[in-house]
């Protein structure tokens, strides 16, 4: 009788620990399935304004159904990058199903006119919508001037330190070339080659206390510069 109650209670203890283990299964099961690999990406931007980041959020919930480890980089990149206020951006992956997007706006350098609107343009290149709320002290830009021309362009101005808020407009030639109108008055028509070199003997010469009443700086013909002060 005392070895079939002890058998008995064996008996028990195996079929809790079976239970156990399956119940324990079961949970991980849905631990893994909900919680590791979830289909619900959870996405956070961050840099643009208010609207632009909840409709970019959208946008990429949309496009990506799968988990953390199947998004689509390439996708991703060109769904941020149609946004013409990217500059660049970071992104970086929280485990197990969030993606934190953090954006660096392009500041604003000019206006243009494109097909009889005005748009600003932006130190990426391209074009925004123009406010007029927001933005109204920059120059103008003139010429059919590929991105690449004005990226090179900007990236010769910042490094002279030519001060973009001192500039009435600017002027591309389709030689490659470039003039700059100042609001002073001061015009500089610069060579397509040796950019920065032209451009830092230019601005040495109308800081120079002996010739502030220049009108025409003019260094187009190379090893001559040609003043104006008419």
């Amino acid at each position: 009788m005392i070895h079939q109650q002890k058998d008995k209670k064996k008996r028990s203890i195996y079929i809790y620990i079976l239970l156990f283990i399956l119940i324990a299964s079961i949970n991980n099961k849905n631990f893994y399935d909900k919680e590791l690999f979830s289909n619900r990406l959870i996405f956070n931007v961050n840099g643009l304004p208010k609207i632009e980041n909840q409709k970019l959020i959208t946008d990429l919930i949309n496009m990506n159904n799968d988990n953390i480890f199947k998004l689509d980089k390439k996708k991703i990149f060109e769904k941020i990058t149609e946004n013409n206020l990217v500059l660049n951006f970071l992104i970086k992956k929280n485990y197990p199903n969030k993606i934190d997007i953090q954006i660096n706006r392009a500041t604003y350098v000019g206006k243009i006119y494109k097909n009889e609107k005005l748009y600003l343009i932006g130190s990426n290149g391209k074009l925004i919508n123009y406010d007029v709320n927001k933005i109204i002290n920059l120059p103008y830009f003139y010429g059919n001037f590929k991105k690449k021309d004005f990226l090179e362009f900007l990236t010769v101005i910042n490094k002279v330190g030519l001060e973009i808020k001192d500039i009435s407009s600017f002027y591309f030639f389709p030689s490659g070339r470039w003039d700059i109108k100042f609001k002073e008055g001061l015009l500089l028509k610069l060579s397509n080659k040796n950019l920065i070199n032209t451009l830092s003997k230019a601005l040495l010469l109308k800081n120079d206390e002996n010739f502030k009443n220049l009108k025409l700086i003019d260094l187009r013909i190379q090893n001559r510069i040609i003043v104006n002060d008419r």
